[in-house]
C-alpha cells in the first residue's frame, strides 16, 4: 500500500528472526481483508475509513474494503499513524502562494472525486466532478481541470509534471492500522507490531492492541507515512510458520513489494 515500507520491515524482520522468513504479498484493500478472513494472510496494513463524529455507522469510501475490521467483530486493530490530507493543484494555481491550505480556501473550486476515493470526505462549497480513479484525477489537475484531495502518499504516487501539493491540516486524515483476526493470531504478531511501529529490538515492552484502535485512535498523531507508535509485547514462539501480510509500496511514488500486509 502506498505510504508503507514493507521492504524496510522485511529487512528488520530478517535481522531479528533470521530463521522465520517473512512473506510480503500485494493485495488490493478488499482482497486483503478477504485473505485474512480466509486464513491465506495472517495480517494486513489497511487504511481505515474516517471515524464518524457522532459514532454512527459509516459506509466506507469506494476505495476501501466494504468490511471495516473492528475489535467488536473479532479483529485486533493496531493504529499506526494518520496520514496528512493534501490538495493537488496546478503549479500556477493561486493556492501555491501559501504553505498550507485551509478547508475554507477550497470553496468555489472544482474538486475531482475519484471512484477509488479513500477519504470519503468532500469540503463544503466545491463543484464536484467524478473521475475514474486518482491517477486520472492527477492527469486532469495537470491539465487545469480541477483540484484533487488525497492522502499525501497517493499524491506522491500520482505525481505529475505541472502540479504541486499543499497540506490541508484541518481536513480529515487517512488512518492506517495493522489488523489481524484475534482467533487466529500468529505467535509473532506482536513482533510485527514492534517492527511496523519502528520499535527497536532493545526497547521496552508495551501495550497490546487496544480496543479503541478501530474508533479513531492514532499511532503517533498526524503526519506522513513515517509515523511511529508505541511498543508491543514480545511474541511467544511456537512451531507455527511465520506470519504473512499483504503490502504495497515502499513510501516512494511507485508500487513496491513486500510481505503479506496491506
Amino acid at each position: 500500500m502506498p505510504g508503507t515500507s514493507p521492504d524496510r520491515w522485511s529487512r528488520v524482520w530478517r535481522e531479528r528472526l533470521p530463521d522465520d522468513p517473512l512473506d510480503v504479498v500485494h493485495a488490493e484493500p478488499a482482497a486483503a481483508v478477504a485473505a485474512v478472513l480466509a486464513g491465506d494472510i495472517d495480517a494486513a496494513v489497511l487504511r481505515l475509513p474516517p471515524a464518524p463524529a457522532d459514532g454512527a455507522a459509516l459506509t466506507p469510501p469506494p476505495g476501501l474494503p466494504t468490511t471495516t475490521p473492528t475489535t467488536r467483530d473479532g479483529w485486533a486493530v493496531v493504529p499506526l499513524w494518520t496520514e496528512t490530507t493534501v490538495v493537488v493543484v496546478p503549479a500556477d494555481h493561486v493556492l501555491t502562494v501559501v504553505d498550507e491550505v485551509d478547508v475554507a480556501d477550497l470553496a468555489g473550486e472544482t474538486l475531482l472525486i475519484p471512484a477509488d476515493d479513500v477519504l470519503g470526505w468532500t469540503p463544503p462549497g466545491v463543484d464536484v466532478v467524478e473521475v475514474p480513479d486518482a491517477a486520472t484525477g492527477a492527469d486532469l489537475v495537470a491539465s487545469g481541470a480541477g483540484l484533487l484531495v488525497v492522502p499525501h502518499a497517493l499524491a506522491r504516487l500520482h505525481d505529475r509534471r505541472g502540479t504541486t501539493v499543499r497540506p490541508v491540516p484541518d481536513a480529515p486524515g487517512s488512518r492506517l492500522a495493522l489488523v489481524w483476526r484475534t482467533d487466529a493470531e500468529h505467535p509473532h504478531a506482536q513482533e510485527l507490531v514492534g517492527i511496523v511501529r519502528g520499535r527497536t529490538a532493545g526497547s521496552s515492552r508495551g501495550d497490546a492492541p487496544s480496543a479503541g484502535g478501530d474508533r479513531g485512535g492514532r499511532g503517533t498523531g498526524r503526519g506522513g507515512p513515517d509515523g511511529r507508535g508505541g511498543d508491543a509485547p514480545t511474541p511467544r514462539r511456537t512451531g507455527r510458520p511465520t506470519p504473512r501480510t499483504p503490502g504495497r509500496g515502499d513510501g516512494r511514488p511507485r508500487g513496491g513489494g513486500g510481505r503479506r500486509t496491506r
